[in-house]
């Protein structure tokens, strides 16, 4: 038989009423942490039936589409490892706007969730909304917010491995993809990519380096054969702009690996849904599960200083879209 709210606050010494406004998880609730975390785990031993009480965490998505590929990854990964640690976890897609930082608003004071994992297009106001609320949470990705709970790719890095590991194939003229080099993740890239072809002796030609701020690689690749801009490999800066290249160079009867090479950075599931499937480098998932070993430890112990955490051992998705290089120049 399954054990009462009574019961419950019988076994802890508190009272029913606050029972009732932790497990019905009643806004505005003036319940201590303390004691509501007591009150959970009583009712999870004691085998309470009458509401989820598993413990949650929540996966913020800020300015991007619910379904944007480049996040869908770092959202499985999460989930995975909060279950291992007993906790669920809940997505939440807000826009940047006044009524998705409301929405956004409205989610931290339930106090629904544990912790909050804060992703996408982060702005000051998002950012500010956060920190504000005292709740643990983690700025999950982008770049380096100091004073603030951070979980940071190295991509500089990344860019720096890809391009290094389309050098070994013997390539020489490698075209850089991006999004809006204004961008502080886009400058990192650069920097890699630089720092690679620097390392390797080969200097930099600017026509190379190409930017879309739609992060268009169909895009891209056009602007490449109009220009008459000759290359025989292409590192992106994520899947999506990878995957647009590939799509523009078959359709113009391009033979990918065999003409030009591909390689990304990052990973979603166009890396194994593509056709061949797309080369990309990304931080280990192993790197990733860090940020809920933080989050938890966060929650458990409420004086922690803010703290950056960089991630920066890489992994590569093998795919099908590199080859050695067989001449000076495509395209």
């Amino acid at each position: 038989m399954s054990v009462t709210k009574k019961e419950i606050a019988e076994y802890l010494g508190v009272s029913r009423s606050a029972v009732s406004l932790v497990l019905n998880n009643a806004p505005g609730s003036t319940i201590s942490e303390k004691t509501r975390q007591r009150i959970l785990q009583a009712a999870r031993e004691l085998g309470y039936h009458g509401a989820d009480v598993t413990p949650k965490l929540c996966f913020i998505l800020y300015g991007r589409a619910p379904d944007d590929p480049r996040y869908m990854y770092d959202l499985a990964t999460i989930e995975q490892a909060a279950s291992r640690h007993h906790f669920s976890l809940l997505f939440m897609n807000v826009q940047a706007d006044a009524e998705g930082l409301e929405k956004m608003r409205k989610a931290v004071l339930s106090k629904e969730a544990e912790g909050y994992f804060v992703t996408g297009d982060l702005d000051d106001k998002a950012i500010d909304l956060i920190t504000e609320a005292k709740v643990p949470y983690l700025f999950y990705g982008g770049i380096p917010r100091e004073g603030t709970n951070s979980i940071v790719m190295d991509h500089e890095k990344g860019a720096y491995e890809a391009v290094k590991y389309l050098l070994s194939f013997g390539h020489k003229r490698i075209a850089f993809f991006s999004g809006n080099l204004n961008i502080p993740i886009h400058q990192k890239n650069l920097n890699g990519y630089y720092r690679a072809l620097e390392e390797a002796g080969i200097p930099l030609d600017k026509s190379l380096v190409q930017a879309s701020s739609g992060e268009d690689g169909y895009e891209l690749c056009a602007r490449m054969n109009v220009l008459d801009i000759g290359y025989t490999a292409v590192f992106s800066v994520n899947t999506v702009i990878q995957f647009g290249a590939l799509q523009w160079l078959k359709e113009h009867g391009v033979q990918v690996p065999g003409e030009v090479s591909l390689v990304g950075y990052g990973f979603s599931e166009l890396a194994k849904l593509s056709k061949p499937p797309l080369t990309t480098f990304y931080v280990a998932p192993a790197s990733r599960e860090l940020a809920v070993n933080r989050m938890i430890e966060m929650i458990r112990r409420k004086d922690l200083e803010p703290q950056v955490t960089y991630l920066t051992e890489m992994e590569c998705f093998p795919g099908e879209t590199v080859a050695a290089n067989t001449a000076n120049t495509k395209l």
